[in-house]
């Protein structure tokens, strides 16, 4: 929390909102309509919260126009409130600044180049070649290969590991345990088992992007893989050797995607998804939580895949029944071959006397 937080005049202009109410009025912290005090901004997103507005005692409440006229004392009138928000809970808590300057404990290799701004944790790890960009800030036991770069203001929370030849653009943010730039799962099999393919291709990530706590990025093969800007992923996500995924595409946690898949640009990706590799997602693609993607989705649109959550006995039952499914789907075709009409046809013999007497002797 800022000590002294923010008055609403300053709120209201660094967020492009309507004020209705005392701009010198000073909020120091977020919190929830229920929790909210006077030195509080509280946000309701949509008219869900309406009954909550009345009872809530923040020193202001952040709301869409939907709400304004039912918002009790100041309030701050948002085009998109939870955007508004987003950007309020960093302008209330910004981020502690890290000391400039490389910790005594750190080993940076003589080849490397660090800005004078940025800031190196106790035991960090920076190899020859590597260039750590001006405000940039690696935590305490990062390790940063050869000939990386880390753009400007990108922070590398503790124990965050970057292989050789990894680049990340300006404004990222790697949470601790994320591996960006493993060797890939690439291998021959020969008469004497398997042989790895030397993984060379290095790791291009864009600006602006967000990569959860043990995510893992693998190199590529020959070429990069490639995280474009403005990608966000979450906690615990594998993403394989030459995968492409375009900007401001977001995946939820325990998604792995296979060698070789690009998946465009705007898609929406659910919690523990799997993608099969050497595919192609579409742009503005949204695919259901638990989905398996085994063919290349080439339509914008909503994808799903796998059954629903039912009541055990059920489940059972229908589980029991997928095992007879390539009976049913055989009875069901000597079903249809039988009541064809040519299948009737043939059945009938030829002739007027197949259909009726005719009254001749």
């Amino acid at each position: 929390m800022s000590e002294s937080g923010l008055t609403l005049g300053v709120l209201a202009l660094r967020l492009g909102c309507e004020l209705r109410g005392d701009p010198e009025r000073r909020v120091c912290a977020i919190a929830t309509l229920d929790r909210a005090g006077p030195a509080d901004l509280a946000f309701a997103v949509d008219r869900r919260f309406r009954e909550r507005l009345a009872a809530c005692e923040a020193g202001a409440i952040l709301v869409p126009a939907t709400l304004a006229d039912v918002a009790p004392g100041d309030h701050l009138i948002a085009v998109d409130a939870y955007a508004a928000y987003a950007c309020a809970s960093w302008l209330l808590a910004p981020d502690d600044a890290a000391p400039a300057g490389v910790h005594p404990g750190a080993v940076i290799d003589a080849g490397a180049t660090i800005a004078e701004d940025a800031s190196i944790g106790p035991g960090a790890v920076v190899g020859a070649g590597t260039i750590v960009g001006g405000g940039a800030v690696l935590g305490a036991h990062v390790v940063v290969g050869r000939d990386c770069a880390i753009g400007a203001r990108s922070r590398l929370f503790a124990r965050v590991t970057l292989g050789d030849d990894v680049t990340l653009g300006p404004d990222c943010r790697l949470q601790s345990g994320a591996v960006i730039g493993s060797e890939g799962f690439g291998y021959a099999r020969d008469t004497d088992g398997w042989q790895a393919i030397r993984q060379s291709g290095g790791v291009r990530v864009g600006a602006r992007v967000h990569i959860g706590a043990n995510t893992t990025v693998d190199r590529g093969a020959i070429e990069p893989t490639v995280i474009e800007d403005g990608v966000i992923l979450d906690n615990q996500i594998q993403i394989a050797h030459n995968v492409r995924i375009g900007e401001n595409t977001a995946i939820a946690g325990c998604t792995g995607i296979a060698g070789s898949t690009r998946i465009g640009r705007d898609c929406l990706i659910g919690g523990a998804c799997d993608i099969v590799g050497h595919l192609e997602i579409a742009d503005r693609v949204v695919i259901n939580a638990a989905s398996f993607v085994s063919r290349s989705l080439a339509e914008p649109g909503r994808y799903g895949s796998g059954p629903p959550l039912l009541p055990e006995r059920q489940w059972r039952r229908t589980f029991a029944a997928l095992g007879r499914l390539e009976e049913l789907v055989r009875r069901v075709r000597r079903l249809e071959a039988i009541s064809s009409p040519a299948a009737r046809g043939a059945r009938r013999p030829d002739g007027p006397s197949a259909s009726r007497p005719t009254g001749e002797d």
